[in-house]
């Protein structure tokens, strides 16, 4: 494991040497190793993943993850769990692109502000850049105290097609009964 720390920090003070960078991830896993062939690490069994960028911290789980540190891509499968201290999301599995500064997640989405929303959906994806996430596909949203919500907008009982969340604001953005559902798949590390 310290291998794949060297090989990150090596990497990215080559590229980008002026950049102040956040503090390397705790990263522990039942197995680890370098797929030569494919350009990623892989981290299987009870992969746990701290992360301290700048005071947000925050940590990852799953069963089994794979990292390209050149392409800028993660995948996560399995019990994929988020934490940090405003909220916790939970899914099936996870894609995260650096380069495009998005998340897609599929299959049994549970996302909770810890003092404002709870959101279950089939998949969502997330833009670091808006920090908005978007609910597709049976989305059912129980307010809990400090959510905010846009103007014009009411919860209402039963489910949504589309949500759409600014997890900064702790707002509610967009409410949606109907809704062309994007299709929204993990693409295969492999390829």
């Amino acid at each position: 494991m310290n291998l794949l720390k060297i090989f990150v920090v090596t990497f990215a003070l080559m590229i980008v040497p002026c950049q102040s960078f956040a503090e390397m991830p705790e990263i522990t896993a039942g197995e680890t190793y370098f797929d030569v062939m494919k350009g990623h690490y892989v981290l299987k069994d009870n992969v746990h993943v701290v992360i301290n960028n700048k005071g947000f911290k925050s940590t990852v789980t799953a069963n089994e993850a794979r990292v390209n540190v050149i392409a800028q891509r993660c995948w996560a499968f399995g019990n994929v769990k988020f934490s940090h201290e405003n909220y916790n999301l939970k899914c099936d599995e996870a894609y995260m692109n650096w380069q495009a500064h998005k998340a897609q997640l599929v299959g049994k989405i549970d996302f909770e502000g810890k003092q404002s929303v709870f959101i279950k959906s089939k998949t969502a994806t997330f833009d670091w850049d808006s920090k908005e996430a978007d609910f597709y596909g049976d989305v059912k949203v129980v307010a809990k105290k400090n959510l905010l919500i846009a103007d014009g907008l009411k919860i209402e009982n039963g489910n949504y097609a589309h949500v759409r969340y600014n997890v900064v604001e702790n707002k509610i953005l967009q409410l949606d009964k109907t809704f062309d559902i994007p299709k929204i798949t993990i693409p295969d590390p492999d390829k």
